[in-house]
């Protein structure tokens, strides 16, 4: 297999070149290498001769050395993913590129890892995007939806809807942040700019959608969202802490998939669950996002696994600098 780089013309389509591949996300579009490019990433696009594509980003490093990042790529059958990761090493190496780290959505297999290991290509100790997530089919009824929900999920869906809790799609990007700061504050995270927000609500245009949540005049809930052929992903959001007793975020995070089934979505993914699960970590600490994964469980859907993230040397001489320092340091500014 050859990956050969893409054509002006493939660069032109390349959103209708990721769908027809069957299984596109979202951080294969050419409005995530837009975004990226905010934080000195830049995106090399591929071809492979034998069906699929791969959005690889790069990130240079001091003395003309880059690092390689493919974002839930390549985007190519399980059967073919080491073949392909080979051509993209091959590719790759026709600069300093001292490693590429690919994370697809393909599910964990020994006998896949047992042909990627004679590839050349070995788990990596970092992940930029979820190894597990939760995937909802908005193809069901809502009322079978509903009904494969937790009980307690399913009565807060209606105690808010009874208390007047309102959700509505809006175009204001602040009133989203402004909630979303909120949340920030109280959970201790820090939040991207405002400009790498507005970036990509401009690129991905129709396909971003902002919704809100309130109670009489005050926004309580927020969610960005986006859109991919049949895909739908929950990006950025979460509550304010404000009208506990209404649970405004149930009734939002309902009303998104409602959305989003309504605009053609049929794959809605929550976007990432704990590593652990209910599990502790190795330290014997809780992971962080075990709360927030018992939050999305109760709204049914099927819990997802991935290979996780895979890494290969590039140029093997310069292979060290990234196993030694930037790994985890670029694998954050990926993300």
């Amino acid at each position: 297999m050859r990956a050969t780089p893409a054509t002006p013309d493939d660069i032109a389509r390349w959103d209708d070149l990721v769908i027809a591949t069957g299984q596109p996300h979202l951080v294969q579009s050419a409005a995530w290498a837009e975004l990226k490019a905010l934080t000195g990433w830049e995106a090399r696009r591929f071809v492979f001769d034998g069906g699929g594509v791969a959005q690889v980003l790069v990130r240079r490093l001091p003395l003309g050395i880059t690092v390689a990042y493919a974002p839930r790529g390549p985007l190519v059958p399980a059967s073919a993913l080491a073949a392909s990761i080979v051509a993209l090493r091959e590719s790759l190496a026709s600069e300093r590129c001292a490693s590429l780290l690919c994370d697809p959505e393909v599910g964990p297999d020994d006998a896949l890892r047992a042909s990627l290991d004679r590839a050349g290509v070995r788990a990596s100790p970092v992940y930029v995007q979820p190894r597990r997530t939760l995937l909802m089919d908005l193809s069901v009824d809502p009322e079978a939806a509903l009904g494969a929900m937790r009980k307690k999920t399913r009565q807060y869906i209606h105690k808010a809807e009874r208390a007047g809790v309102v959700t509505e799609e809006t175009k204001d990007l602040d009133r989203f942040l402004a909630v979303l700061k909120k949340v920030g504050e109280r959970d201790h995270f820090a939040l991207h700019s405002r400009e790498y927000f507005a970036t990509l609500v401009r690129a991905l245009g129709d396909r971003a959608h902002i919704l809100m949540a309130r109670v009489g005049d005050e926004d309580c809930g927020a969610m960005l969202l986006a859109r991919m052929a049949d895909r739908a992903w929950e990006l950025y959001g979460g509550w304010s802490g404000a009208h506990a007793d209404a649970r405004p975020f149930y009734l939002l995070k309902w009303r998104a998939m409602r959305r989003m089934g309504a605009l053609g979505a049929v794959r809605y993914d929550m976007w990432g669950l704990s590593e652990h699960g209910d599990r502790q970590t190795s330290g014997g600490t809780a992971d962080a996002l075990a709360g927030v994964e018992n939050f999305k469980l109760g709204f049914g859907g099927e819990v997802t696994e991935w290979i996780g993230a895979l890494e290969t040397p590039v140029r093997p001489l310069l292979y060290p600098l990234w196993q030694l320092g930037a790994r985890k340091r670029l694998a954050r500014s990926a993300a």
